[in-house]
């Protein structure tokens, strides 16, 4: 089975979940015998193929995000051609599938990512006429505040032209439903992590004097860092040394190191800025407790990386990996007190962190790539016949 595959990022160009998505996703179906062409904007570094069995063509240069909304504060960093990018994505990369297909390819079915790819596997679908599966990772809904109608639009295109969909947890496929997709062609496979890539991280920092509470993802209203730091408040008002770490960038750093001076937290919060995945699995391993209080979450790798690791979660119920793991704590994400109530009854009682780290870590052993490969390569197969 040959596979052309639409998506916006892949190592090293990583701005969250999807690209991590992709890369895990494409080497295990390419294990498994699939041929996979991967369509992607042209990045900084040249990304390499983690198999044999995938061709990454990459087809413009742009360096747009996945989760771009046109926020001011994008406008200034985008400026007005946002949406002139996007269509010279769909044009390139229309141009480039025909192109390999009169070269001689030929695709049992296409395979497209989020928004950004909707339109250009459209078209495609209509000139090639084969069967089109699309994932959808997150929607508008998630992303903004305040969603964008023009995004939308886009998105509900994109679920009435798929012959099948793919989303990454059943809080998801509710959402999808309500933006008017057919239930019958929705499919739910959840994300995965590899256990070995963060365990040997395991152990954390030798002689470290405080105690580490960690938050890692991107500074944006849908991933609560702001009700991180008000917790953090609360916890360093009853506990001492106590360090709450922010890990990531976004548009809400500077108003985040306001805030942090304001409350007068500057002496005991971090803000790290973007980290490698070297940095990443070494922030998991040393720190004591990880938060992930996200108003909307599709679904949260970053939960399961830090189970891996051995550290106690602190997840919020608005979130999908909440489906399928059984041991993370649980908090509703406007709920600062219980968040700080968690996090001090994890700091205090060793015993209880120590032994839920590997209730987490025996847990997600059962969440493999290899098993969402599979469970993908079914679907494929369904609409292939």
């Amino acid at each position: 089975m040959k596979v052309a595959m639409l998506g916006w990022e892949f190592p090293p160009f990583v701005s969250g979940g999807l690209g991590v998505h992709c890369y895990e996703l494409t080497k295990r179906l390419a294990e498994l015998g699939v041929l996979i062409d991967f369509y992607m904007p042209r990045a900084r570094e040249r990304p390499v193929s983690p198999h044999k069995n995938i061709r990454i063509v990459e087809v413009d240069a742009s360096y747009l995000s996945p989760y771009t909304g046109l926020k001011s504060e994008m406008r200034e960093t985008y400026g007005w051609s946002f949406l002139e990018a996007v269509e010279s994505y769909r044009r390139q990369v229309v141009a480039a599938v025909l192109a390999n297909v009169r070269g001689g390819a030929r695709y049992d079915l296409m395979h497209n990512h989020d928004w950004l790819t909707v339109d250009a596997a459209g078209e495609l679908k209509q000139k090639l006429s084969i069967p089109l599966v699309f994932t959808v990772h997150s929607t508008e809904y998630d992303r903004a505040s305040v969603p964008w109608d023009r995004l939308l639009a886009v998105e509900k295109r994109g679920l009435a032209q798929a012959d099948r969909i793919i989303t990454v947890s059943n809080r998801m496929r509710e959402r999808l439903m309500s933006m008017g997709a057919d239930d019958a062609k929705i499919r739910v496979i959840y994300n995965a992590v590899n256990v070995d890539d963060f365990e040997k991280y395991n152990g954390g920092v030798e002689g470290k004097r405080e105690k580490i509470v960690l938050f890692l993802g991107r500074l944006v209203e849908q991933k609560a860092p702001m009700q991180f730091l008000h917790a953090a408040k609360k916890v360093s008002g009853k506990m001492k040394g106590v360090r709450f770490v922010i890990a990531g960038t976004g548009d809400l750093l500077p108003q985040l190191i306001s805030a942090s001076i304001h409350m007068g937290l500057q002496d005991v919060v971090t803000f790290t800025g973007y980290l490698s995945d070297e940095e990443q699995r070494r922030a998991y391993a040393s720190s004591d407790v990880y938060v992930m209080p996200s108003v909307s979450e599709p679904f949260g790798i970053t939960a399961l990386e830090a189970m891996a690791s051995g550290t106690p979660v602190i997840i919020s119920k608005s979130s999908g990996v909440g489906e399928i793991v059984k041991n993370a704590l649980r908090v509703d994400f406007w709920d600062v007190d219980e968040l700080s109530n968690k996090i001090i009854g994890l700091l205090r009682y060793p015993v209880l962190r120590r032994e839920l780290g590997k209730e987490e870590l025996k847990e997600v052993r059962k969440f493999t790539w290899r098993g969402t490969a599979a469970r993908t390569l079914d679907v494929y197969k369904e609409v292939a016949r």
